[in-house]
């Protein structure tokens, strides 16, 4: 950036296309206009345009002013967007403050963006050492993401390791193979049915088991099985969280499925240890995640964003099997981890203050987290164990009665309240006595962990020998800085495309992203960027994506959102954190958050393709085609400028027009979800239909399953392959909910 494109902000330089004395002067002129306490006057907010046009920068005495201004404007930006729907919108004086507000809030928010980029790259450049190279996608990284200034030279350190080929993450010398979508869950299924048969023929492979969720019956079923052929298994798992990620509200339905599916494995006949990550020691809060997914069996070892819970299979995710010394690093790593599980108390677990507070707490749990506490309490009933399921009162209650519980005493809520939270996707608030027989559960549950057997069983784990089996290297991403390092070369190396499925799509990845873009456009040359966000819709109805691809779309990088057809009710995801290029691909548990990057208890690898494997390059173009089938077939592209645009032709000529624009392009993605949504449940009718009518996709289905499927994908692949790929999605395409979202594109 040459000199005259810099204008200089307080103590940094900005670049003068997006801060200087015309936006200014911009926000000057609407800034006396909004009521706010100690807001200055008309003539000197002019005389600090003219000083900032006069001086040709803003002052640091300046840019405070326009900053306390920028803080202010936040709340009361909220409380007119109130007052003017309480008018029917027709208050014309709340119009014209809300539109001064709305034209000095952009202007603060590009201030503050620049001197973001700004400070990133000053400390970027302070930190490079003369051969890191490129340091583009590094800034681009710091400066959205939430990145402490210590932990800045570290991570570059990390990345030049991983350039030259001296990490200690770097692990030559594997085999490895890669699982896409649905082969992840038959792959895991695989894995289990094979330690059980070789366990039975006398040669017993030690499986080791690591989940965010670990509660699927037939999962929770062949470890057990493993155990009882005389495996050694041991398991680690994510405890859930008794406080709420936000509000007062809180719901513990995974909690008790969790910790009965642990004490369902403790009860088997066999060589099982089992054990509750002690998130709140471990990481410092009970709100963060251990959030690791991980199988091995034996010297190989499944790494992969693919939990073990019911509907896991039928998402969109991506893993690898790896044998060699970096599945030893990983089966150390999760040595470690059950090593610091070892006798942890419930404080450690889920922290002082959830437990403190749990009694007088608005606690509330799912018909899920109920029937679990029904059957721990009677029981458990063996691993495998398939539970049934409750869409009323009068069914849940009926459940109870058979476990020897009566549901009238876990909550206070009447039959027809009950009814009415289940048909709004609600959960029922615990009475005392049943937040008492929680802690009750917690408690047996924390017997059985911190047995003196059980310990003894956790503390032998034997590494696989790790010798050289292949010809790939793998980078282990353990540690945050591990995680963001890894992420930002994999993007790095990248010379001819970037495919991005994410369950998670921030600011700080999307801007990563644009940055590879621009580094290879300055160098004459272009490289295909394309990236799929994940549509689900949250409590709020929309979504955490839509900050990352507004700003995709802002910046020319190809983006859409999942669209992805449905075998029942339960909503699939893309919930894969992979980065897929013609290097290699980076995938596992590490959401592109930046809790997931740099709080959460996660681990991903960097899997680089040997162009002399022909075998490896054959994987590599299976998952690029399953990546090209969802983005062609089962994803929604919308620019949702283009839309918001023509929503607020109304508002041309209005100074905050562009921002008015910007506001609507909320509502057009939100539109586009629920829309989304809506296809989504009409795809669900359709293949159900298609099944039920037609007896020999049934028997495929059934096949499927057989073969290790989950029963989604087995109904999804039989209905596929009854049509025809091109059949099947153009019937899909035909449905009325499909025309109703592609209507939204006006």
């Amino acid at each position: 950036m040459g000199i005259n494109t810099l204008f200089n902000v307080g103590a940094y330089k900005v670049n003068r296309q997006e801060v200087n004395p015309a936006l200014v002067r911009t926000m000057a002129n609407s800034a006396p206009n909004i009521q706010i306490k100690n807001n200055i006057s008309s003539e000197a907010w002019q005389e600090l345009a003219d000083r900032v046009e006069s001086n040709d920068c803003i002052s640091s005495q300046d840019l405070r002013q326009l900053q306390d201004v920028g803080r202010a404007c936040f709340k009361r930006h909220s409380e007119l967007h109130k007052a003017l729907a309480k008018s029917g919108y027709q208050d014309e004086a709340i119009r014209a403050e809300l539109a001064d507000i709305h034209v000095f809030r952009a202007g603060s928010d590009q201030i503050r963006e620049s001197i973001g980029l700004s400070q990133a790259k000053l400390a970027v450049e302070a930190a490079a050492g003369a051969s890191f190279g490129p340091t583009g996608l590094v800034t681009a990284y710091a400066a959205y993401s939430d990145l402490q200034k210590r932990n800045l030279e570290p991570l570059m350190d990390n990345i030049q390791g991983l350039r030259d080929g001296t990490s200690p993450n770097l692990y030559q010398g594997n085999e490895v193979q890669g699982f896409h979508g649905e082969e992840v869950w038959k792959q895991m299924n695989t894995m289990l049915d094979g330690a059980i048969a070789q366990a039975k023929e006398g040669n017993p492979q030690e499986v080791d088991a690591q989940y965010y969720e670990l509660t699927n019956p037939e999962i929770l079923g062949k470890l057990a099985q493993a155990a009882e052929a005389g495996c050694k298994v041991r398991v680690n798992v994510d405890p859930g969280r008794l406080s709420a990620f936000s509000g007062d509200h809180i719901v513990i339905d995974e909690v008790p499925d969790k910790l009965r599916a642990l004490v369902q494995l403790a009860q088997v006949d066999g060589d099982m240890g089992v054990s509750l990550y002690p998130v709140d020691k471990e990481l410092g809060n009970a709100k963060n995640l251990m959030h690791r997914k991980g199988l091995r069996v034996g010297d190989t070892f499944l790494l992969s964003g693919m939990n073990a819970n019911a509907g896991s299979g039928e998402n969109i995710d991506a893993g690898y099997t790896i044998e060699g010394p970096a599945a030893k690093r990983l089966v150390s790593n999760f040595q470690r981890d059950v090593n610091n599980s070892l006798g942890a108390n419930r404080q450690e677990i889920f922290g002082e203050k959830p437990l403190a507070e749990f009694m007088k707490g608005d606690i509330n749990m799912g018909t899920r987290g109920l029937i679990s506490m029904f059957d721990f309490l009677s029981g458990p009933s063996p691993a495998g164990t398939e539970m049934p399921k409750a869409s009323s009162a009068e069914e849940l209650a009926e459940i109870a009665r058979s476990k020897g519980q009566a549901l009238s005493d876990y909550t206070n809520c009447t039959f027809a309240e009950i009814d009415a939270l289940l048909a709004k996707g609600q959960a029922i608030p615990l009475s005392k006595y049943g937040k008492e027989r929680f802690l009750e559960i917690m408690e047996r549950t924390l017997e059985v962990t911190n047995s003196k057997e059980n310990i003894e069983r956790l503390r032998d784990i034997d590494l696989p020998k790790g010798d050289p089996r292949g010809t790939t290297a793998v980078a282990l991403a353990d540690l945050p800085n591990d995680r963001r390092a890894t992420m930002i070369q994999a993007i790095q190396d990248a010379e001819e495309f970037v495919y991005v499925p994410a369950f998670v799509m921030t600011k700080s990845v999307a801007a990563v992203l644009v940055a590879k873009r621009d580094e290879m456009a300055a160098q004459g040359k272009d490289i295909d960027i394309r990236v799929v966000a994940d549509s689900g819709i949250y409590p709020d109805g929309g979504t955490p994506n839509m900050l990352g691809v507004k700003y995709l779309e802002d910046h020319g990088i190809d983006v859409r959102w999942t669209l992805l057809p449905r075998s029942s009710s339960h909503d699939r995801k893309v919930h894969a954190k992979e980065i897929l290029t013609d290097k290699g691909e980076f995938c596992g548990s590490t959401n592109f958050s930046n809790k997931g990057m740099g709080v959460n208890w996660e681990h991903s690898g960097y899997l680089k393709l040997d162009a002399s494997d022909e075998s490896a390059v054959a994987e590599h173009e299976k998952a690029k085609d399953h990546f090209l089938n969802m983005w062609e077939n089962e994803s929604f592209a919308i620019d949702s400028k283009k839309v918001a645009t023509e929503r607020r032709r109304w508002a041309q000529g209005s100074k905050d027009y562009q921002i008015q624009v910007e506001e609507a392009r909320n509502g057009v993605l939100r539109d586009t979800i629920r829309g989304i949504q809506s296809f989504e449940k009409a795809s669900a009718e359709f293949v159900t239909n298609l099944v039920s009518s037609n007896p020999s996709v049934q028997a495929k289905v059934d096949e499927l399953k057989l073969q290790g499927y989950d029963e989604g994908s087995s109904i999804l692949l039989a209905a596929k392959e009854e049509l025809g790929s091109e059949a099947f999605y153009s019937a899909l395409h035909d449905l009325p909910a499909y025309h109703d979202l592609q209507d939204l594109k006006g």
